[in-house]
């Protein structure tokens, strides 16, 4: 076999690949072998079937396999005498009209991209911003005040009605003249939604400041769709009896806060925020930290990047999009608009998410950073313990089958890898305030 290798580009290569006609044909006589011992014609024994039988029905077929099964082959016996490791997907020229012929030599050429020679520069040492992961009273008086907020509910008060209040109230209905056209009994509402008909400034001059047993007089021009006929489109007045005054109150922060949250006291619970707070604190201190360890490394490494992962990445990137858009119930139209405005970001983001691949593979490799089964079992256990509940467990052999069904347990692999040189890199790094000291 023959193999010539061009250099198309910085990452990529054309690999001609010429196969002598003996090894075609050596090939082909065991699929036609094969093929003899498998397939049942009326008139002859299993196994019997003369060849010429087999070429003239199957013949196009069997080539047709042959060549999916040579051009596989022997690219791949290419790409190994060549010492080339591929990266993205293989292109073979004129693919469709390429014919493999019993007794003549088989010759292709494959475009791949291969992975980018650079050299890793320092990774111990690099300076990063520290940060504070202790939690402070007022952090946690903060999360006490979110607590509250999620558990106000609306309760009566003696005091005067406020801006975003609630009144309890009847309405009465008074055309022009004084006379009662239509009465509602027992009905709420809110100081900031003025009744329909009424003008919003007179109506909340009218209602705030109202106490429990104020009566209450706004004029009214009644709408079109009043359920009284007689008096659309003119003047009146609505009166108001009110019964209650109501409004949005959170609960105390106390002990009995705390024993409804499943706390012995109001202290156990503060202290339990206190640890979840600085918890928090600390994995977005380290995350920051990675991810500024990260930028630092792209951007100290110009590395020339294979095209078709960038654009795999790339389309990877605008499909989610178009198929977030369809789920929100965007038209065609709209999808197109917004995936054409997206394509430079989508590129420039897959751009930094290749050039990300192959600094942690370089700096996983430099400093002999591993995925071991041990490693993956531990995560296929994670994963089986977030997805279980109380009624459905889930086991690791189960997230496993799954993540292979998928064709994901790779890039499980990777996430793996990406978390150990996070934390190499971040383990390593030379702490510094935001003023470099």
């Amino acid at each position: 076999m023959e193999v010539l290798v061009a250099e198309t580009g910085p990452c990529s290569r054309a690999l001609t690949v010429t196969v002598p006609s003996a090894a075609v044909q050596q090939h082909l006589d065991q699929m036609f072998a094969s093929a003899q011992q498998q397939v049942q014609i009326k008139g002859f024994r299993p196994g019997k079937v003369p060849r010429a039988i087999v070429e003239k029905k199957f013949g196009a077929a069997i080539l047709a396999e042959a060549k999916e099964q040579m051009l596989n082959r022997f690219f791949g016996e290419a790409c190994r005498t060549k010492d080339i490791n591929p990266v993205g997907r293989v292109a073979i020229d004129e693919f469709e009209t390429l014919e493999v012929k019993p007794g003549a030599p088989l010759k292709f050429t494959a475009k791949i991209d291969v992975r980018p020679e650079f050299e890793l520069k320092t990774t111990k040492g690099l300076e990063v911003e520290a940060f504070d992961s202790d939690a402070s009273d007022a952090d946690v008086d903060n999360a006490l005040r979110e607590i509250v907020h999620q558990k106000r509910t609306i309760r009566p008060t003696t005091e005067a009605a406020q801006d975003g209040d609630f009144l309890k109230a009847d309405y009465s209905f008074r055309d022009a003249g004084g006379a009662e056209v239509a009465t509602k009994k027992g009905i709420q509402l809110n100081t900031r939604l003025a009744i329909h008909g009424t003008k919003e400034d007179e109506f909340k001059a009218a209602v705030i400041g109202a106490t429990a047993g104020k009566k209450l007089s706004i004029a009214i021009e009644y709408p079109a769709n009043f359920e009284k006929e007689a008096v659309r489109g003119q003047k009146g007045t609505v009166e108001l009896t009110v019964h209650e005054v109501m409004r949005v109150t959170p609960p105390p922060i106390d002990d009995e806060l705390a024993k409804g949250l499943e706390f012995a006291d109001l202290a156990a619970l503060r202290a339990d925020l206190k640890g979840r707070i600085a918890g928090e604190k600390l994995r977005l201190g380290k995350q920051r930290q990675e991810e500024q360890l990260l930028a630092g490394l792209i951007a100290t490494h110009d590395i020339a990047l294979p095209p078709s992962l960038v654009e795999e990445q790339q389309q990877a990137a605008l499909g989610s999009l178009a198929h977030r858009m369809q789920e929100s119930g965007a038209g065609e139209d709209e999808i197109r608009k917004k995936l054409d405005e997206s394509k430079d970001e989508a590129k420039q983001d897959a751009e930094r998410r290749v050039r990300l691949f192959f600094l942690i593979e370089a700096v996983a490799r430099q400093q002999k950073l591993f995925v071991t089964e041990n490693d993956i079992e531990a995560e296929l256990r994670a994963i089986a313990l977030a997805n279980s509940n109380e009624n459905v467990q889930f086991t690791s052999a189960q997230a496993r089958e799954f993540l292979e069904q998928q064709n994901r347990l790779g890039e499980l692999r990777l996430s793996i890898l990406e978390r150990k040189v996070r934390d190499f890199l971040r383990e390593n790094a030379k702490i510094v305030d935001k003023k470099g000291a």
